[in-house]
């Protein structure tokens, strides 16, 4: 009887040890999530200040693009001796 019992208590130990490293394996897998969720949330973040800087020069850049004027037939055109004679104005 002593030794059925002795055989009891090893298997009891044994179901024991293994729940422990379950339980050890549980907590790291829970850790290695934390990390990777911290390491996504630090992603999105980088993400948000990138769209940010892109949206800043999206709007520098419309704002300095020079807007210069076609020239009309009513525009007066510059007097230029060259000009006048090109035109047979002498």
């Amino acid at each position: 009887m002593r030794n059925v019992n002795l055989n009891i208590l090893k298997f009891l130990e044994s179901i024991n040890n293994f729940c422990l490293s379950l339980s050890k394996i549980g907590l790291e897998v829970s850790y290695q999530l934390s990390v990777i969720s911290y390491q996504l949330s630090v992603i999105s973040y980088q993400l948000s200040v990138i769209s940010y800087q892109l949206s800043v020069i999206s709007y520098q850049f419309t704002e300095k693009t020079p807007h210069t004027p076609h020239p009309t037939p009513h525009t007066l055109l510059p007097h230029t001796p060259s000009l006048e004679r090109s035109l047979g104005q002498d």
